[in-house]
């Protein structure tokens, strides 16, 4: 597939997704959740749903949740709003007057939480076990905000079927309706919504009739949820089916799925009502496949289309936690504070499986060689400062030629560049991104060592401003280059969606940085205060565009950008660090910080970009919970680089490119003083670089990923330099 490179139709395309999208608005009707777990989006392909897909808006959902990625979890995470934690837990749903251990399935839920459950509801006896789930997690959550948030409106609650398996109950649709006591309104979620099927694997499957008769006597439900199991009960079975006969089972299911939606669409009036078709979670093989993007589908006032969210930004993909605001929006209800999720809009137009089916494909085939090449390319970048660090320290020994070692830290500076416009080439497979990652690389870098030939600077500038400019443009353009890199960030993983990830804000930073103190290097000294203008003319732009919430929306981007950026010109400057000068520096990015969070926190909720969300969750509450949630952002942070620092190569990249800096201070003695003169410039913007990444590390989720990339702008260069003197 080929990824648009077109930055104006990019920049149309998600101007009209976020501001030209008809929201799932208000209506007198109800809502209906279809759970059909473990269908995937090939699925919707197979002719099942062909006359249900040109009526819908149809989305990819993201199915993180605050753990593994479980049945459990994913469901758990929907009916929260946020991302929880069920496991070993969630199934434990019954009707009230179910027996359950010889007694009524309501007895033992009063004896579990105190409540009386009236007569029709569904219980949840695993509650207490999911609330103590929730609670170990680093961030504030709350388990059935959705159903709570509802009934204190007013409104009814019910959950139909099942996904029973081998005499088991399997009941996880009801932790998406009920409430934070485990309570549905109604439902009916027993053995009487089975059928026996000899030809089914465990000999029964979901009785569609007796189902489709229950879903006409809950008139009276506001926000009914119904499970078709049985697409989770052949994914149980699969290790003991053999293929064939399990693909016959599926797509026999998969029919009957298709059949029972149609039949409740006909039920319902679209103008007034709407119907969501999701699946929680993703089938097992997709799983491991790396495919964990899951369909859901939206048919109502609002028609077909592409499905999109300010939780994402992305056309055509959302969160599974955007489905409760969206549920509460549409009933009228405002979403609770904790919910992070935002109500889904739809992207007027033909509902475009094929294209969601193209995205998906390069979505999963860029997370799949994410892994293996940036880990091979930091290996390489490890081993190249290495070498050239011993070649520096012991140059008796000349464990490899000097002009190999320069020619390949000019190479290592190539890759992000290279990384960035990748996606602006066809990828058919795995091997051909392989091949065009090192050919856009070798390119790149053939051209720096080129130029290398009559002037390193002149290398640097060429590299760090062309590396610079293209992230730039790509930015302000809405990213679509970002958004498919593979030194970006992964709607898979689901930490980023838009904006500019941790690894190219380092990046951006470093070449930025590099960019301005080699153009002052190679300029004559007399133009020298035209371009010292022009490079704080520069800072600010990339300011700007790292801060932005439209744009960049990079907070810890944002601080490590304005430090860096503030040394960098204060050296350049001339400027003596007194404490004075350090005091003011610190109280006035403070001040641009604090009003950069409060246009944001001033802006709709629904409009906030994620540091908007956790302004909102630190002052949009009690002082209590404030300073707790501000106590979960930063123990979460510390966590996430505690744990980079020890299990990935990115921290042994940046210790490397560090530890080589501070060595090169020390030996070989002198060297670094003979540096400084001969390239005063250039040191004073590695100095810039190196506070730049230490801020990185610690204002950044992600830091040590934020630090090596500044780094890379930071470390070769002076490696390079160190070289060209042995010479």
């Amino acid at each position: 597939m080929r990824i648009p490179g077109l930055g104006l139709v990019a920049a149309l395309l998600l101007f009209t997704a976020l501001f030209g999208a008809h929201p799932a608005a208000a209506a007198e009707g109800r809502v209906v959740m279809v759970v059909i777990d473990r269908m995937s989006l090939n699925d919707l392909g197979t002719g099942a749903f062909d006359t249900i897909v040109p009526q819908a808006a149809l989305g990819l959902m993201n199915t993180n949740s605050g753990g593994i990625r479980n049945v459990e979890n994913t469901h758990a995470s929907i009916g929260a709003g946020s991302r929880i934690v069920a496991t070993g837990a969630g199934f434990l749903a019954f009707e009230v007057d179910e027996w359950v251990q010889r007694i009524p399935a309501g007895e033992e839920y009063a004896r579990r939480t105190g409540v009386t459950a009236p007569d029709g509801s569904v219980v949840h006896l695993g509650i207490a076990r999911i609330w103590d789930l929730t609670r170990a997690l680093p961030y504030q959550a709350e388990v059935g905000a959705l159903g709570t948030t509802l009934r204190t409106n007013g409104l009814v609650t019910g959950v139909l079927g099942n996904a029973d398996w081998d005499g088991i109950p399997r009941r996880p649709a009801a932790m998406i309706a009920m409430d934070g006591r485990g309570l549905v309104d109604w439902g009916v979620i027993g053995d009487e919504t089975l059928t026996t099927d000899s030809q089914f694997p465990g000999g029964v499957r979901t009785d569609y009739e007796r189902l489709f008769a229950a879903f006409r006597e809950s008139t009276g439900v506001d926000f009914l949820v119904i499970e078709l199991g049985d697409l989770s009960r052949l994914d149980e079975a699969r290790p003991n089916v053999l293929p064939d006969v399990l693909a016959g089972l599926r797509a026999a299911s998969l029919g009957r799925c298709a059949e029972f939606v149609e039949r409740v669409r006909r039920e319902l009036v679209p103008e007034r009502d709407l119907l969501l078709v999701v699946s929680p979670t993703p089938p097992a093989v997709d799983i491991t496949a790396g495919n964990t993007l899951s369909p859901v589908l939206m048919i109502g006032p609002e028609g077909s289309g592409t499905i999109t969210s300010y939780s994402t930004r992305r056309e055509g993909i959302v969160n599974n936690i955007d489905l409760a605001p969206t549920v509460m929006r549409f009933l009228n209800v405002d979403a609770p504070v904790k919910m992070t999720g935002r109500p889904l809009a739809v992207i007027p137009g033909a509902a475009d499986l094929a294209g969601l089916q193209a995205l998906n494909r390069q979505l999963v085939l860029t997370h799949n060689v994410r892994v293996p090449i940036i880990k091979t390319y930091m290996t390489i970048q490890i081993a190249v400062v290495i070498a050239a660090l011993l070649t520096i320290l012991f140059r008796e020994i000349g464990i490899v030629r000097r002009e190999y070692l320069q020619a390949l830290l000019l190479v290592i500076m190539s890759f992000p560049l290279a990384a960035l416009l990748l996606p602006l080439l066809p990828q058919p497979g795995p091997v051909w991104v392989g091949v065009e990652i090192v050919a856009v690389t070798l390119a790149v870098g053939a051209a720096a060592i080129r130029m290398s030939r009559h002037t390193a600077v002149g290398a640097f500038a060429f590299l760090g401003g062309l590396t610079a400019l293209a992230i730039l443009i790509d930015l302000f353009l809405g990213a679509p280059l970002q958004k498919f890199s593979l030194l970006s960030y992964d709607p898979l993983g689901g930490a980023r969606f838009y904006g500019i990830g941790n690894e190219f804000m380092g990046v951006l930073i470093g070449a930025v940085i590099l960019t301005a103190v080699c153009s002052l290097t190679l300029t004559p000294h007399r133009f020298r205060g035209p371009v010292l203008g022009g490079a704080g003319a520069l800072f600010l732009i990339t300011l700007f565009a790292v801060a932005n919430p439209g744009i960049g929306a990079n907070m810890g981007g944002t601080i490590t950008a304005l430090v860096a950026f503030l040394v960098t010109i204060l050296l350049l400057l001339h400027v003596r660090f007194t404490r004075r000068l350090i005091l003011a520096s610190a109280g006035g990015a403070f001040l641009f910080l604090a009003g950069l969070t409060a246009l944001e926190f001033m802006r709709g909720a629904e409009q906030q970009s994620h540091i908007g969300r956790a302004a909102r969750l630190v002052f949009g509450g009690d002082l209590e919970s404030g300073l707790q949630e501000a106590y979960n952002i930063v123990k979460r942070k510390v966590s996430m680089n505690l744990k980079l620092l020890r299990y990935t190569i990115w921290s042994r990249v940046y210790l490397a490119s560090l530890g080589g800096l501070i060595l090169l201070f020390y030996r070989p003695i002198g060297r670094m003083q003979t540096f400084r003169d001969q390239y005063p410039y250039v040191f004073k913007g590695l100095v810039g670089i190196a506070v730049g990444s230490v801020v990185a590390l610690i204002f950044n989720d992600s830091g040590v990923v934020a630090s090596a990339t500044v780094m890379m702008f930071g470390a070769p260069p002076l490696l390079y330099l160190f070289l060209e003197e042995e010479g």
